[in-house]
């Protein structure tokens, strides 16, 4: 497994990892957030060493949709 992203907590950890798992590409969690009395604080998102590309590009193509969500508004509509 390699490093892949460190994210703020545990949900934004699980959220990336069912992303990258809704592609079946495989990941584990390593941080704070682990065990039976999870804390807070930055999590690790590792990757199969094999599928570390895909993940990536998928990561940046997310980021990239996020950017452009609201532009496809009509800016005559705030009139």
């Amino acid at each position: 497994m390699v490093h892949l992203t460190t994210v703020g907590s545990m949900f934004e950890a699980r959220v990336v990892m069912a992303r990258l798992g809704a592609d079946g590409i495989l990941t584990q969690l390593r941080g704070a957030g682990e065990g039976p009395y999870p804390l807070p604080g930055p999590v690790e998102v590792l990757v199969v060493v094999d599928q570390a590309g895909e993940a990536r590009e998928l990561m940046l193509a997310d980021q990239v949709e996020a950017l452009f969500d609201g532009l496809e508004e009509d800016p005559a509509d705030d009139i």
